[in-house]
C-alpha cells in the first residue's frame, strides 16, 4: 500500500471499526498526520496568530482527523489479533505527567512502547477479526 492509498482507505473507513489494517496502512497515516500538523503549525505561526485562535484552530484541524486515526489504530490491533480496545490501557501513561509533574518522560515512554506494540507482525491468514488485509 503506498501513501496515497493508505491515507484515502483512512478516510473511507472514517467509522469503520472492525475489520483489520495492514502495518503499511497505519504508518502511512501516521506520517500523514505528522505532515499534517507540521504544516499546520508552521501556517498558523507564519500568520503569527495568538494563543487563543491556536488552540482553536488546533481542535478544529484536529477533529477531521482523530476518528479515523483512532478507527485505524483499532484495525492495526485488529491485525495481530488484539481488540482495539487495546489502545485505551495507554491512555493513563499520557496523562501521567500531567498529574505526577514529570516533563514529558512517562508520556515518551508510554508513546515508545505503544510504537513498539503497534509495531507487532500481523496474524498469518484469517484471524478472529477477519482476512488477512491485501496490502
Amino acid at each position: 500500500m503506498n501513501f496515497i492509498e493508505a491515507i484515502t482507505s483512512a478516510f473511507n473507513n472514517y467509522f469503520n471499526f472492525k475489520g483489520r489494517s495492514s502495518r503499511s496502512a497505519f504508518w502511512f497515516f501516521l506520517l500523514f498526520e505528522i505532515i499534517y500538523f507540521f504544516l499546520a503549525g508552521l501556517l498558523l505561526g507564519v500568520i503569527n496568530v495568538s494563543d487563543e485562535i491556536f488552540d482553536l484552530a488546533i481542535l478544529v484541524l484536529v477533529l477531521p482527523i482523530f476518528l479515523p486515526g483512532i478507527s485505524l489504530t483499532a484495525r492495526r490491533l485488529h491485525d495481530f489479533n488484539q481488540s482495539g480496545w487495546m489502545q485505551c490501557i495507554f491512555i493513563p501513561g499520557f496523562f501521567a505527567d500531567t498529574l505526577l509533574g514529570t516533563g514529558y518522560v512517562i508520556y515518551i515512554l508510554t508513546l515508545v512502547i505503544f510504537v513498539i506494540y503497534l509495531s507487532q507482525k500481523p496474524t498469518n491468514g484469517k484471524n478472529k477479526f477477519g482476512p488477512k488485509p491485501k496490502k
